[in-house]
């Protein structure tokens, strides 16, 4: 961490949300002692996986782990 020349650079870099203990938006607390206020984390990950599914479908990307982007050159 030392020399500091960069003290926000370093914040983003050493940072993680585990060092956050309380967040509040629009005066609301949505994390409180280190851990999300009013938060479903089961639903929202359902929700997440079932929107990323939609696009991919979409898009054509399979979700195998077999898609590749193609070289920009093609």
């Amino acid at each position: 961490m030392f020399p500091v020349t960069d003290p926000a650079a370093t914040i983003v870099s050493a940072g993680h949300p585990g060092l956050v203990d309380i967040v509040l938006v629009a005066g609301r607390v949505v994390k409180r002692d280190g851990v999300l206020a009013d938060v479903d984390l089961a639903a929202l990950r359902t929700r997440l996986v079932e929107s990323r599914n939609r696009i991919a479908v979409a898009a054509g990307i399979p979700l195998d782990g077999t898609w590749r982007p193609r070289p920009e050159s093609e």
